[in-house]
């Protein structure tokens, strides 16, 4: 027979660590995750021009980057024109987004605009900073 002071006696509460762990984790990697997507797809720096009527443009799967020295990037990989034609050949209903850096030449940028418009894509952007 059970003593009358074991029956008064209750188990203590118990705080589950591993279950907080795995939750803690599952978390850290789920926002690890949404940011990278956030970050932009390419490791070029560059010094965008401005302008006073910039817009918002949608995100984009396509974000080709001339750096100053006039190399074409898309997706951290550096592009010869022919590449860039045969890539965008693949692409056809998208939008481009053409960054170039304030000290790459006009030509280039239009040269890549002319190869975007022959792969058949119409949708083209060009990234700027706004600027008051």
């Amino acid at each position: 027979m059970r003593k009358r002071r074991d029956l008064l006696e209750r188990e203590k509460p118990r705080l589950e660590i591993v279950p907080m762990i795995d939750i803690m984790m599952f978390l850290l990697v789920f926002f690890v995750m949404i940011v990278l997507h956030m970050i932009p797809d390419s490791g070029v720096t560059l010094s965008l021009p401005g302008a006073t009527t910039a817009q918002q443009l949608p995100h984009t799967q396509v974000v080709i980057v001339i750096d100053q020295s006039g190399n074409t990037h898309v997706q951290n990989q550096t592009m010869t024109p022919d590449a860039l034609a045969a890539y965008l050949q693949n692409l056809k209903n998208t939008d481009v987004i053409i960054a170039g850096d304030k000290g790459a030449k006009l030509q280039q940028l239009m040269s890549v605009m002319d190869i975007v418009r022959k792969a058949g894509i119409t949708n083209i952007g060009i990234a700027t900073t706004n600027t008051p």
